[in-house]
């Protein structure tokens, strides 16, 4: 860990959180490549911007503080669809409930894989270092350290 970049990091991503609580960004000023400027001052792409930024910061700093997935790991299908449904849940408007409203809907067979993804989530989230668990974490963290002693002689057969 590189103790100046997280410190650095850690320092953007407090200033860039403070003027999305405070409200006052006002104009974002792009320069390109031919010298000409260009901004933005449309509150709400201003407002999305910053909190594009701010989540690209957080995703660094704890790159910084933990470590990259390892390549091996970001080069399989499982990464890829954890990083697709990442971008599909990072959305305010996506609705967990009907999300799980629909998965009656889906074919029996993939029922029962979505819930042994679900059950491996749990168990592994179980099994994280406390020190990698942030406040918005870590009642999902407790949830799951009860969860998987429950679990551990639930099977999910295959049928």
């Amino acid at each position: 860990m590189d103790k100046e970049k997280v410190k650095m990091l850690q320092e953007s991503l407090e200033y860039f959180q403070q003027m999305q609580e405070d409200d006052t960004l006002m104009e974002i000023i792009f320069k390109t490549s031919d010298g000409k400027l260009h901004g933005i001052g449309t509150p709400t792409a201003l407002k999305l911007l910053l909190e594009v930024a701010v989540i690209e910061l957080e995703r660094q700093l704890h790159s910084a503080r933990f470590g990259d997935a390892p390549e091996q790991l970001t080069m399989c299908r499982e990464y890829k669809t954890a990083m697709e449904l990442e971008r599909r849940l990072n959305d305010y408007s996506f609705d967990t409930n009907r999300f799980a409203e629909s998965i009656p809907y889906m074919h029996r067979t993939l029922q029962q894989t979505f819930f042994r993804l679900v059950k491996a989530s749990i168990f592994h989230m179980a099994q994280q270092k406390p020190a990698s668990i942030d406040g918005r974490n870590k009642a999902s963290y407790e949830m799951c350290c009860r969860l998987a002693p429950m679990l551990q002689d639930s099977p999910l057969p295959f049928v």
